[in-house]
């Protein structure tokens, strides 16, 4: 992985550290062309600031003729610039890229980059993914996914089987002096056509089967947290991302006595560890909550100085959950700033006569979360 900014990266180099034994990350800084013609890597990941340094930098790799060799080239970037990210892939001068700022959907990461090795490197050099480094699901549930996966594949071999059987007819045909222009044409307008539709049907439908069992099993078990997954990852060139967690969880433990103190409500784990890492390292006293329920709760029971409530939440959404505020703090003003990747201005407006304070849009800096939180508190 390819990299400009450290802390930008935290998230996606754990998750792919976690996967991949042969794995390190390289500041631009370095002699970049020298090292990946050193290193060779199967996969390469561009996760610079900007969509154009990395193209940038990847037209300078490939002029230079640093990689003579095929590879797999993933492109890391921030939602905003997610159309440009997609241009590319079309166009061909990336194979795949990943939203990292937000850094939501892990699994997806941990796919691409498995098909990336899957795709550059030979079955005897990589050997993908090992039951034992899945998430554990109940028994059930891996059955049903194995049974999917199964049936997809003997579907997929009878239809192969039947297309050489045809092949094989026609053949035969033709050396019987049988009139192979008819079976031609009936297989051209009729068998092929009818097999191919098939084949794409069986392909969507289980495709659309095995993802639903996918998500299940996610939804079996929650995503461990960051730092538990941090801890476990033995990778020397992750040294840093291990401090960092490290430090962010002693904060945590141990808050400043006299430190304002904040109520994150995010339902997505990984934005959410996002958001409290980097209020925790301004020397906040934070504390954070899944939902709106959970957060009531916490806001009946303890002060806070501020509240960083997503809009769109299970069990109870952000605006429901702010009018009711006023009525469990007796009155009392607790400023809340509206987590949200809409950009309505109308629908904010809307939002703001709720008693709203301010509003923090997905995905949004460092230097943003900071700012809106520091305009509130002083």
């Amino acid at each position: 992985m390819l990299h400009d900014n450290e802390d930008d990266i935290l998230g996606a180099a754990s998750i792919i550290a976690e996967q991949v034994e042969e794995y390190r990350t390289i500041p631009v800084e370095n002699d970049i062309g020298e090292l990946v013609k050193k290193y060779r890597p199967s996969v390469i990941i561009f996760a610079l600031s900007s969509v154009q340094k990395s193209i940038e930098l990847y037209t300078q790799i490939i002029t230079d003729k640093n990689i003579d060799y095929p590879h797999h080239s993933i492109l890391l970037c921030k939602n905003r610039e997610s159309g440009v990210a997609f241009r590319c892939c079309i166009k061909g001068l990336f194979d795949n890229y990943f939203v990292y700022q937000p850094l939501y959907e892990k699994f997806r990461l941990k796919m691409i980059i498995h098909m990336g090795l899957q795709i550059s490197q030979s079955n005897e050099q990589y050997v993908g993914f090992q039951d034992e480094q899945l998430e554990s699901i109940e028994e059930e549930l891996a059955q049903m996914i194995d049974e999917g996966k199964e049936c997809k594949r003997s579907l997929l071999d009878s239809i192969a089987d039947c297309k050489k059987s045809l092949k094989n007819a026609n053949e035969e045909a033709e050396k019987a002096s049988i009139s192979a222009v008819l079976i031609q044409k009936i297989n051209e307008t009729h068998i092929e056509p009818l097999l191919a539709e098939l084949e794409i049907n069986i392909k969507t439908g289980l495709d659309k089967m095995i993802n639903q069992l996918l998500i299940n099993q996610v939804g079996v078990k929650e995503l461990e947290a960051r730092v538990e997954e941090m801890n476990k990852v033995s990778v020397p060139d992750q040294q840093s991302i291990l401090e960092a967690l490290s430090n962010t969880a002693s904060a945590l433990s141990n808050p400043p006595k006299d430190a304002q103190k904040i109520l994150v409500v995010e339902d997505n784990q990984l934005y959410r560890d996002m958001l409290v890492n980097i209020l925790v390292k301004e020397e906040y006293n934070v504390d954070e909550s899944a939902d709106g329920l959970n957060a009531l709760k916490k806001i009946k029971n303890t002060q806070y100085d501020l509240v960083l409530m997503d809009l769109f939440m299970p069990n109870l959404d952000g605006i429901n959950a702010t009018k009711q505020i006023k009525s469990i703090t007796g009155g009392k003003k607790l400023p809340v700033i509206a987590l949200t990747g809409n950009k309505n201005k109308d629908l904010i407006k809307t939002w703001a006569e709720q008693g709203l304070k301010g509003y923090i849009l997905k995905p949004s800096s460092k230097k943003e979360i900071l700012e809106a939180v520091g305009k509130i508190l002083n």
